[in-house]
């Protein structure tokens, strides 16, 4: 697998992790992590990059991010590199999970964030939900259910208000 991005090496984590939680394994450890990504073919580096990637979202969400009042109702423009990288599909979908009230505004813009410092020309919507369900999953949200985020991915896209 030499033609791997941070994406495809986070999404087999995951595909990983949600199958060995079915396992009852409580924990996995960096080591062992890195090595089962190394065997399935991926590349140290990416994996060293895709880990570094996903902590980042860890960080930008650990209360250091300002929460400004009264985000609600507000419009976000996108600039042009964005829209290169965010088809209107894709800004459609944020825009549907922020308006049912499953992301808000700062994650929103995390996620725009994280899908800047991508390495990739355009992102699909299917990667933009994993994205999606990444920086939900590492927020300060105290019950969210891995059968809940797993529902973001499996979201039929005929459902989204463009």
């Amino acid at each position: 697998m030499t033609n791997n991005n941070i994406l495809d090496v986070l999404t087999y984590m995951f595909d990983y992790l949600f199958e060995i939680a079915d396992e009852s394994i409580n924990e996995i450890d960096d080591i062992a992590l890195k090595a089962h990504l190394s065997d399935a073919g991926f590349e140290v580096t990416r994996i060293d990059n895709a880990l570094d990637w996903l902590e980042n979202i860890a960080t930008s969400q650990d209360g250091k991010v300002q929460v400004f009042p009264n985000t609600q109702g507000g419009m976000r423009i996108y600039s042009s590199a964005e829209k290169i990288r965010l088809d209107a599909k894709s800004r459609g979908f944020l825009l549907f999970m922020e308006n049912i009230g499953q992301i808000t505004a700062i994650q929103r813009e995390i996620v725009i964030e994280q899908v800047m410092s991508l390495d990739e020309n355009s992102i699909h919507l299917d990667d933009l939900k994993w994205i999606v369900m990444m920086v939900i999953g590492n927020s300060n949200v105290d019950e969210v259910s891995a059968e809940w985020l797993e529902s973001i991915v499996f979201l039929d896209d005929n459902r989204i208000v463009q």
